[in-house]
Formats: C-alpha cells, structure tokens, sequence
C-alpha cells in the first residue's frame, strides 16, 4: 500500500453517468421492472411503492422504495450511527480510489475495458483464478465502508457506489451456470452473505450512495438469491457459503416475495449438512484446519441468523458447531496458531477460542487459549486424538513454552487434499520447528505439485515416488491407532495407498511414540517386494538455523527451541541439506499463507534397502543447543526398535516401540 496525499482521489477512469431516479429508470427500465415484479408490495410501509407501481409511475415508485429503505431501522446490525462529514485519509483503503487492489498479499491495478468500465474478469498480475474469484466477492466494499465511517470522507463512499453499478451493469445474470470470476456460485453467495448487505444497509445515510447504485444493487439481490438457490454446491464448505448467503439474503432483504422460500430451503440443505460434513470427533472432513474455521464460520453465523429471526434449528446442530470449536482449541499450537495441514494457512486462532470460550463457558478453552493464565485446567491428560480424523495432537502440557506435535494416519478428506499421510509436525519453546510445507496457490504448476505432494511433507519417499491420493473419507473411527499414558502417547498408520509410477509394491508404516516432556521417537517400516531407494523427509521451519552434526540434523539458533532429527536403528544414511531447490525438482519451501512461500531446509536423508526393513529416529527439543544424547539400540519385536536413551542431565530411558499389540514400552 501507499500513502496518498489530502489532494482529493477522483476514481480511475469513471464514466460520467445520470445517477438519479430519473438517469436509471431511463437507461435501465427492464433491470427496473423487474425489481418492482419481484417485491412483496403487500408487505407494511410499502403502501406508496404499491400505488406508484399500480400506476406504473417508476421514478415515483423509485423514490417511494428508497425512503423505505433510507428511513428504516431494520436490519438493526448492519446500519450505522451518524457519521460526521470529514477530511481525513485512510491509508489501506485510499489505493481502492484508483482500482489498485491487494488480494492475497498481491497487490496491484485491475485494467479498465475501452468503454471505462472495470474489466471485472481480468486475473490478475499472476493469472490466478483466485485473484478473480476473491475480487468478485467484493470484500472491499466493507473496506470502503469502514474507511467512511471512521474518516466520513465521502470519497470512500464515492467509490463503494461507483463499483456496485458499474458491476451490477457489467456483468448481468447469466441464464446458464458459469464459473466465471463474476457469476461462479460460491463468489454470488459470499456476495449476499456479507459483503452486500453490509455495504447496502451501512451506506445508506451517505449522500454519495446514489438512488443508481442503490435501484440497481436491489435488483440484483433476487438475481443473486435465485442463482444460489438453483446451481449451488452439492457438498464441501461451498455448499455452506452458498446457502447461508441464500439465507442471509432472506434475513436482510425480507421485502421480495420469495424471501421464505429462501430461507426455507436454506435450512432445509444447512442443517443436515453438519452431520453430512462433521465428523463425530469435530474435525471438519476436508481435513484442514483452514477450511473446518471456514465451515464453522458459516455453520456458527446460520445458528445465530435462525436465533435472531425465531426460527430453532435441532440441538444436534448446534451440538455439532460446538465439537467444531473443541477441535479448533485442541489442536491449536502453544503460539495460538492452527495446525498447518492439507490446504490450511498459519493461520492465528487464538482470539477466536478465547472469545468462542466465553461464549459456550468453556473454561478449559480458555485454559488452553491463555496457556495457562486464565480459565481452568483440562481434565485429563494435556494430548488429544481426534479417531475419526486420524489425528493425534501431542502436547507436554499449555504453557507458551510446551512440546507440540500433530501426527497424521487418517483420511486424505473431502477436498484440500495433500498426498501426505504419516507426516509428523513438532514445535517447542515457542516456535515451529518441523513443518507442513503449507498450501501457496491454487494454480496446476510445478509449484501446486510441490506444496500438495510428499516432496514437500515430513513422510517417505520409495524411488523417488510420491505417494498416491488415498480414500478420503471414513465409516468408522481408527482402532488401537492410538494409546496414552500419563508418561507417554502412542499412534500408528500405514500408508498402503500405493505410489506414483512404482514398479511392484512398497507401503509404509510409522509408528509416533511421544516420551512426555522428553523427546519423540519415531519407528518406521517400509514394506517392500525389490531393493528400493529410500529418501526420508524432514522439513525445518525457515527461521530454523539447521547445519549437519554427522548424521544429526539440528537447528542451532541460540536462546530459542531447537531441534536435532537423529536416525537410529536404520540403514547407512546419507545427510544432505536442501535449502530453496528448483533444479532437478523443487525441495526446501514452505508457504505459511497463500501466494507467499519462502525457503526452509529440508533434512534429505537417503538409503538403499535390499528388503522389507524398519528403522527409527528420535526428535529431541530442547531451549538454545540440543544435546547430543547417547543412544543404545536394545531388544525389540521383529517389526520394532528398540534403545536406550541418555539425555544428559536425565535418568536412562529405555524405550520400545512397535506396530503391533506391544505397542510401546517406556522405562
């Protein structure tokens, strides 16, 4: 973003146009028409709109609506007090004035068409859909909004109504489905989910907000309402955002005759969604921790909608929107933020559990939340496995400084999927220390490759191969994947799924024993029918300082958490460092938030096995230089391993950890 100076921003390129009553009913009387057709004129205080309609009288009957409309008091959490004419500048917004838009941490100009017109379709400085889709959702109108009701400089206000007519012109309802930037289903229901309404009703004691642009937003709203109704999603968070704008449309614009009918269909596709789209432990099936906060975004708000408008939704509903919030704080790291799986940004959650936590009186949410410092302590043990999802997060306790690590067995999910089953993260002492390599873009290149394939996650890779998308949904929780003690966690899984352009079969299977407060240990099986060349995986977060110790890789950044990934009970490893590669192929990037990556070194480790073999590591974290342990194999099951740790400081432990009944034994 830029500064501006206080000289006045006139926006780019605006066409000169008869924004009165008189200006739209003349350009537009079949848009107009319309509008009239599809009002509920029967309904209280719309008596001279009816009689000016019945005398087709339409500047009159323009006027008479948006009095209505002006003078009204409903809907009551959109409208804003009075704001006082000003001067003053807001800097994130002033770049708006001059179509210069930031969307995803891009930020640049949208080309105008030939006739003036914003070229609404353009995507662009990357060629990203997404920069399309999010353009089209019209969150800046709200940033406009909230830049004139904090500086009441009219200029803000100027632009909000320039857009919405230059859009609602540009881009007519098609008759048929499109994906198009404009018109794709999901960016019509954000639209009428949130920002439109906002807009709408925020604007409307700003002069600025001509009778145009406000006759040509209203005839778009049924445009807009009976779209979604007809070609929304069949499932995922799309069909959420989709029918709760369906039914948010309903609520804010209760004047068009088929707003019940709205509303009715809404519910009747919301509701049965939070069992079709949550499991019985929470956890949302995509499976990232990104889209289960967008589906309880929408979830939550339809609740609250159906509260405030007296229509009860079932108590399962609402049972089921709250198991989204016990996820949510589970599974959120010591630092507040969520965990980094599947397409999922870093994304914070802190704030929000606290403040979900007062809501429902969750006082172990906020326990969790403050780390500590407010709330009560959970019951139990501070670990918690999500069986349906195959997820255990593994915890030495809440304070800021405590060990966390998120291990996946489960299911690929419903949508957002990476190829990445048995992937391990770990962080301690306030910081990231093994990672997820994140989700960066949405764009089919070699980088979507990386980011969503094994390359760029904590697992194995058998050839060179890549694992294989595996099934994405469950009928039953895992069984005996999971076992805790107070000294210690335990979770298995086996990827059998098969790997991309292997000849014959391989599959793997890791075993994650969590010595509380000590250190992970980590049991890996390959399964194997021909000698195969092995690399293991083992992604630092790019602040990490990580050089090699032999064999050992260890982040070594002083007076902070630190990491040292140590192999045992394996075959002869080679250790390489890679760091920011894109010749031969990508390794080393990490993207903590869409269309932002940056690199991270990847601790390569390489074998050749003759056969099936297992083997293991341990993950010991420690606050400024790890030590260097002594480790010392001992007896194990045929398919486990076994040793004898000697942290220094510390008693000997000796641990024993396996893929079968004797799952794990720690002395």
């Amino acid at each position: 973003m830029f500064m501006m100076c206080c000289a006045e921003i006139v926006p780019a390129a605006e066409k000169k146009e008869d924004t009165s009553v008189g200006g739209v009913c003349r350009d537009h009387p079949e848009l107009v028409k319309k509008l009239f057709a599809r009002l509920d004129l029967d309904r209280k205080g719309l008596e001279k709109v009816k009689q000016a309609v019945g005398g087709e009288d339409w500047p009159a009957a323009c006027r008479e609506l948006l009095a209505y409309y002006r003078n009204g008091t409903a809907p009551d959490w959109l409208r804003l007090g009075t704001v006082k004419p000003g001067t003053a500048r807001d800097a994130g917004a002033d770049p708006l004035l001059k179509d210069t838009f930031t969307i995803q941490a891009v930020t640049a100009t949208q080309p105008r068409l030939k006739n003036g017109r914003l070229d609404w379709a353009h995507l662009g400085p990357r060629r990203d859909r997404e920069w399309g889709w999010l353009l089209n959702r019209h969150s800046h109108f709200q940033q406009l909004l909230r830049a004139w009701g904090k500086t009441g400089n009219p200029e803000y206000a100027r632009c909000f109504d320039a857009h919405v007519r230059d859009w609602v012109i540009s881009n007519p309802c098609p008759a048929k489905q499109t994906a198009g930037s404009q018109w794709r289903v999901l960016e019509v229901g954000l639209r009428i989910r949130g920002s439109w309404p906002a807009a709408f009703y925020g604007f409307q004691q700003s002069d600025e907000f001509t009778p145009a642009g406000r006759i040509l937003m209203l005839s778009s709203v049924p445009e807009h309402a009976e779209y979604c109704k007809r070609f929304h999603a069949s499932r995922g968070n799309h069909v959420l955002m989709e029918m709760y704008g369906l039914a948010n449309a309903s609520a804010c614009w209760p004047e068009f005759r088929n707003a019940n009918a709205w509303y009715d269909y809404a519910t009747k596709k919301m509701v049965p969604e939070i069992k079709r789209q949550v499991y019985p432990d929470g956890v949302q099936k995509e499976l990232t921790s990104h889209y289960h906060w967008v589906s309880l975004a929408n979830f939550e708000p339809f609740a609250d909608l159906s509260k405030k408008l007296g229509r009860p939704i079932p108590e399962e509903y609402a049972k089921g929107v709250e198991g989204m919030w016990n996820y949510l704080a589970w599974s959120m790291r010591p630092d507040g933020f969520g965990a980094l799986n599947n397409d999922s940004d870093r994304d914070g959650n802190r704030n929000r559990v606290a403040k979900a936590a007062e809501r429902y009186g969750r006082d172990d949410w906020t326990y969790i939340a403050t780390n500590g410092a407010k709330g009560k302590k959970p019951e139990g043990l501070p670990s918690k496995a999500f069986p349906w999802a195959g997820q255990l997060v593994m915890r030495s306790g809440f304070d800021a400084d405590a060990h966390w690590a998120f291990f996946d067995v489960g299911p690929a999910g419903i949508g957002h999927q990476h190829n990445d089953r048995l992937h391990l993260s770990v962080a301690a002492y306030g910081r990231d220390l093994l990672v997820d390599a994140g989700r960066y873009w949405y764009k089919s290149d070699q980088w979507r490759k990386y980011f969503i394939g094994s390359k760029g996650h904590n697992v194995i890779l058998i050839d060179g191969k890549v694992q294989r998308r595996g099934f994405n949904e469950v009928r039953q929780p895992a069984k005996g994947a999971f076992v805790f003690d107070p000294k210690f966690d335990y979770a298995r899984g086996t990827f059998a799924d098969g790997y991309e352009g292997l000849k014959g079969k391989a599959t793997h299977q890791r075993a994650v024993g969590y010595v509380r407060g000590v250190c992970w240990v980590v049991a890996d099986k390959i399964t194997t029918d021909a000698p195969r060349n092995i690399q293991a995986l083992w992604h630092f977060h790019p602040d990490c300082t990580v050089e090699a110790d032999g064999l050992h890789a260890a982040s070594v950044d002083r007076d902070k958490g630190n990491l040292r990934v140590i192999p045992v009970a394996g075959p002869e490893w080679k250790l390489e460092m890679v760091k920011g590669q894109t010749k031969p192929d990508l390794q080393g990037w990490y993207s903590p938030r869409y269309n932002v990556k940056e690199p991270n070194v990847a601790a390569v480790y390489s074998a050749t096995i003759d056969k099936t073999q297992t083997f293991g590591w341990v993950l010991l974290p420690a606050k400024g230089a790890v030590p260097k342990p002594k480790i010392e194999t001992i007896e194990a099951p045929p398919d486990g391993i076994g040793l004898r740790l000697t942290v220094p400081g510390q008693e000997p432990r000796e641990i024993v950890l396996g893929f079968t009944t004797k799952l794990i034994r720690l002395k």
